[in-house]
């Protein structure tokens, strides 16, 4: 569990240090889950301590929305004014990402199939 718990430190860590040299406007925890999400592909397979390490972290996942859910209640007034704005930029930004990776997964599943 050690060894999992390390791969995803190393991993937010690699993350941090690639978008503050790039000085790219990213969170570093994001490119940190692009590196494992590439490192995973070209493994093809989850190590067993990271897996079990990950099942432990995903647990409490409803708590990592309360400040999301804080901020939504200090903003209303904000929302009011803007909320069809925002929501409709929050559909946009979920529909377009999930047609994009399912048309792109697609073409990989059917060009892996064909060779």
């Amino acid at each position: 569990m050690i060894r999992g718990l390390l791969i995803l430190l190393l991993c937010q860590f690699a993350g941090e240090i690639v978008a503050r040299a790039a000085g790219i406007p990213v969170p570093g925890g994001v490119i940190g889950m692009l590196i494992l999400f590439a490192a995973l592909v070209i493994r093809r397979h989850v190590p067993a301590d990271l897996d079990q390490v990950s099942q432990v972290v995903l647990k409490p996942l409803t708590l990592y929305f309360v400040p999301a859910s804080v901020g939504i209640m200090t903003m209303g007034p904000l929302l009011a004014q803007e909320g069809l704005r925002i929501g409709l930029v929050m559909v946009l930004s979920t529909l377009i990402p999930l047609l994009v990776c399912g048309y792109g997964l697609d073409r990989w599943l059917r060009h892996r199939g064909a060779a």
